[in-house]
């Protein structure tokens, strides 16, 4: 089976990352797959079909939409990865998804929403992890004082709203304990026509430390070493449908470091979290405050979280397991993908 990978020329993003480790992993297991990332040789392939199947990274961007596509159904299988939530009250983005004869998403309570908006099938599948990138960092390693509470996004600009939900808290704690707060990824104002809001979070939280965002190979290097040396990592998330779709990228690259975790209650949370073992799921302030609190003040929890979240890692997640989820997905759909 030939197959074409359509994926986003902005190296900037965490799922083309992803794609191109799906790539890596399918080429391994003898798939015919070639990546695509130039629109010019997309539009070509798209109109001379001479393969047998396309995955596309995203419904957005030239070559990856309905009319770009739409003379390609029954002709060659085509393959969405929807990778978030956002857009789908559009009618174009649903409209290209419902023209696939696959789509997968991140997570089930994704699989589940997309029931209300398309006709074909949804499968649920997992981002593969580079192990050899965030090597374990051990409780007994750590000697911060006062202790660092992480928070991260690939564009943390966009996410202060969520950051912010829990504002009182990390206010709080940080006058009771100290607390210092690391927060990664901003962009300042330099990337997808995006202002830079390190502002708005200096006023709120004036004892934080913004981090500016690095593309994928300056953050192996550079940041994930300091999110590593972390004490708590947190992920707070507004209860809005297009956080829904979130797949877990850089909370399971958390998990593999060993920094214990608190999360809010959406999704793919919720199948990584087992609250109370490898890391707590909040649902409202109080719980924010007296969980954060637990792990402050308890460094045998967190030592147990961080060993328990990279065995779920390790034991649930491998590069074979993951790539086997990915290939299996699709198979069940359409059974001509599969090894060699």
């Amino acid at each position: 089976m030939k197959i074409k990978f359509f994926i986003s020329d902005n190296e900037l993003a965490p799922t083309t990352i992803s794609a191109k480790l799906i790539i890596a992993c399918l080429l391994e297991r003898g798939l015919d797959v070639e990546a695509i990332n130039d629109t010019q040789k997309k539009l070509a392939l798209l109109k001379n079909p001479d393969y047998d199947m396309i995955i596309f990274q995203k419904k957005i961007g030239r070559g990856h939409t309905y009319p770009d596509i739409k003379h390609l159904k029954g002709i060659v299988k085509l393959v969405f990865i929807d990778d978030d939530f956002l857009g789908m009250d559009s009618a174009h983005h649903v409209q290209t998804l419902n023209h696939a004869d696959l789509i997968l998403v991140g997570n089930k309570q994704h699989q589940g929403l997309m029931g209300d908006y398309v006709d074909v099938p949804v499968e649920t599948f997992t981002s593969i992890l580079d192990f050899h990138n965030y090597p374990y960092m051990g409780y007994a390693s750590k000697h911060n004082n006062p202790l660092i509470i992480s928070w991260q996004q690939s564009l943390a600009d966009i996410y202060i709203e969520d950051l912010l939900s829990i504002k009182d808290v990390l206010i709080d704690l940080h006058h009771k304990y100290h607390i210092h707060l690391h927060l990664y990824g901003w962009h300042e104002g330099k990337h997808y026509h995006v202002p830079d809001k390190r502002s708005v979070i200096k006023k709120a939280l004036p004892f934080a430390t913004c981090v500016s965002f690095q593309p994928y190979e300056g953050y192996v290097k550079n940041i994930v070493p300091q999110i590593a040396a972390s004490d708590i990592a947190i992920v707070p998330y507004v209860n809005r449908s297009d956080r829904y779709g979130k797949s877990g990228f850089a909370l399971k690259r958390t998990m593999l470091l060993g920094v214990p975790l608190v999360v809010s209650n959406i999704g793919v949370h919720e199948e990584l979290i087992q609250d109370g073992l490898n890391g707590f799921i909040a649902e409202n302030e109080e719980e924010w405050y007296q969980k954060l609190e637990d792990l402050i003040t308890h460094g045998e929890l967190r030592q147990q979280f961080s060993l328990q979240a990279r065995h779920v890692m390790e034991s649930k997640f491998s590069y074979e397991q993951c790539t086997d989820i990915f290939i299996q997905a699709i198979h069940k759909h359409i059974p001509a993908f599969k090894p060699s």
